[in-house]
């Protein structure tokens, strides 16, 4: 009898061991390694993206985001070391002229422009930026002195971008997980 309990015991711990790493696999489907800074984990992308990285060295990666859903927006990734902001962990951290500064850059292109800050689930600060016409969005953060931003342009049949799109990058961040190298 006591063998019957232990085996079954033993059979439930296994299927239990199972489900935990089926979760943890569908949880962590993906990692960009972003030099010898840090990792980005992600989950599976929202409506059937897919990265497809074009460019990656220690200090840049650039990459496409995209669906075979022609209707939805397409996006661009670029993630870029830059020494003005190597003392920089977050979007975060930096003072209200840092980020001035920074929409000053988007506005030279963008004249008008419009800005909003949003978190993700981490409360790591995203800039979000919708260029008049609806054309063009950016969604930027800064994180360990990188540059993050992901470019969104409207799909073959859409006139302009929507806020619905915008908030789905919003919420493709928010899952991402940025985990510093040896962590």
């Amino acid at each position: 009898m006591k063998k019957i309990i232990a085996l079954v015991l033993g059979f439930i711990m296994l299927l239990t061991c199972a489900a935990a790493l089926a979760e943890a696999e569908k949880i962590s489907m993906g990692t960009l390694k972003v030099g010898k800074a840090f990792d980005i984990r992600y989950s599976e992308l929202p409506d059937g993206y897919t990265l497809t990285i074009y460019q990656q060295n220690d200090m840049t990666i650039i990459a496409n985001i995209k669906t075979e859903q022609e209707t939805l927006p397409r996006m661009g990734l670029v993630i870029a070391f830059n020494d003005e902001w190597a003392d920089t962990a977050k979007l975060n951290d930096l003072s209200d002229e840092d980020l001035q500064a920074i929409k000053d850059s988007f506005i030279e292109e963008y004249e008008s422009a419009e800005f909003d800050i949003r978190d993700t689930a981490f409360g790591t600060h995203l800039l979000t930026v919708k260029v008049p016409g609806g054309q063009d969005a950016y969604v930027y953060t800064i994180y360990l002195g990188h540059e993050i931003e992901i470019h969104l342009i409207p799909g073959t049949e859409q006139k302009e971008l929507t806020d619905a799109d915008i908030e789905r990058v919003v919420n493709f961040l928010s899952d991402m997980e940025f985990v510093p190298v040896g962590e």
